[in-house]
């Protein structure tokens, strides 16, 4: 049985919405309209982001081209961002003006860096979040290279910290450059949510081709070059780069929605608001009521199927499935000379089969989802 005139609007087209979009026609199938909301036509891969820093990847390798991937499946691409719900009225408020109303809505607008944690930091530092941003900061480390020996600074010790700061070194050390490349970490460990032992491997890799660790530097301010930490020693640099975490972005909040404390939108097990079932959402501007998650892009892209699955399914008034996250996942980071750090624990290694097994299962991910 089909339903037509229903409109089914993705909001961004990020990890848990890419499986949706590449089998969108299945929604027309069912007499859904399919209408794709996004930025810009990409969507790059965050996994991959580091290794595009370093040219391990070019930028066409570690991106979705979701405009083509949409409009393959008989969909339409709208090129914009949300910047308010209507959730009472089924209306989406875009950012240029528009109005666009809707039958079912899912949301995979991800999250960004919250700058305001350190002031001075807007403007003054580049952000990690959107990858895109590793373009420019690519093109600036490159630039700083042919006037002398910058100093390269990245504050915040997790993942994006240790994975930019070693290929960032392959970055300089390809382009025959020298430069004092500093992870400056608000704790005394770095990978803080994994295993011990893999923060110990990340900061011996670190050490061995000279880039320098700071442990306990709690940045306070930023300003002309200058950063400072709360205990008041300072760093002078000539690139900054912000890896201090991830937050959902305000929309949710603003449009008043249910929301984590944080601002995601707040979901049910199957991936529904709690209190619009029209609206779905995966990736990490969620979060599932309950059950608490990292923001890992793991999730997200288990998340995908399922979401889809409950698409449809509203669609044609079948009942929905649940997401049932297991707690063990693998993680690989990418240490930019060759090698990875491998995290499953209990199990935890580095070297090279770690890194080709990483560039395995993403290279294997992306192809899945192109468009020739």
């Amino acid at each position: 049985m089909t339903h037509p005139n229903k409109r089914l609007i993705f909001v961004g087209g990020g990890h848990a919405h890419i499986y949706s979009l590449t089998h969108a026609h299945r929604f027309g199938a069912e007499g859904a309209e399919v209408i794709l909301i996004g930025p810009d036509r990409f969507h790059y891969y965050s996994g991959m982001g580091p290794g595009m820093l370093s040219r391990i990847y070019e930028p066409e390798q570690v991106r979705f081209d979701i405009q083509a991937i949409v409009e393959s499946q008989g969909g339409i691409f709208v090129k914009d961002k949300v910047a308010s719900i209507d959730a009472d009225n089924r209306t989406l408020i875009l950012e240029g003006g528009e109005k666009i109303g809707y039958d079912l809505v899912s949301f995979n607008i991800g999250s960004h860096v919250p700058l305001h944690l350190i002031p001075g930091a807007e403007g003054e530092a580049f952000p990690v979040k959107p990858i895109e941003n590793l373009e420019q900061i690519r093109n600036t480390i490159l630039e700083k290279l042919t006037m002398g020996t910058p100093t390269i600074l990245l504050i915040g010790g997790g993942p994006a910290g240790v994975e930019l700061a070693g290929n960032t070194w392959r970055l300089v050390r390809d382009h025959h450059g020298q430069a004092e490349i500093i992870l400056a970490n608000s704790t005394d460990r770095l990978l803080p949510n994994v295993a011990v032992k893999a923060g110990r491997l990340a900061i011996q890799s670190l050490y061995e081709r000279g880039i320098k660790v700071l442990p306990n530097f709690l940045a306070a301010t930023m300003s002309q070059g200058l950063v400072r930490s709360q205990s008041g020693e300072e760093i002078s640099y000539d690139v900054a780069i912000l890896t201090i975490g991830i937050v959902p972005p305000h929309t949710f909040i603003a449009s008043g929605l249910k929301t984590s404390k944080d601002g995601a939108l707040l979901v049910n097990d199957y991936l529904q608001s709690v209190d619009y079932p029209e609206i779905f959402g995966g990736g990490d501007c969620i979060a599932i009521q309950g059950r608490p998650l990292g923001r890992v892009g793991v999730y997200a892209v288990r998340e995908a199927p399922i979401l889809f699955q409950n698409l449809l399914a509203s669609l044609t008034r079948k009942p929905l499935k649940p997401f049932r996250p297991r707690k063990r996942y693998l993680l690989i980071f990418n240490l930019g000379d060759g090698t990875g750090i491998f995290v499953r624990e209990p199990f935890v290694f580095k070297g090279k089969l770690a890194f080709t097994l990483k560039n395995h299962i993403d290279m294997s991910f992306m192809s899945k989802f192109q468009v020739s």
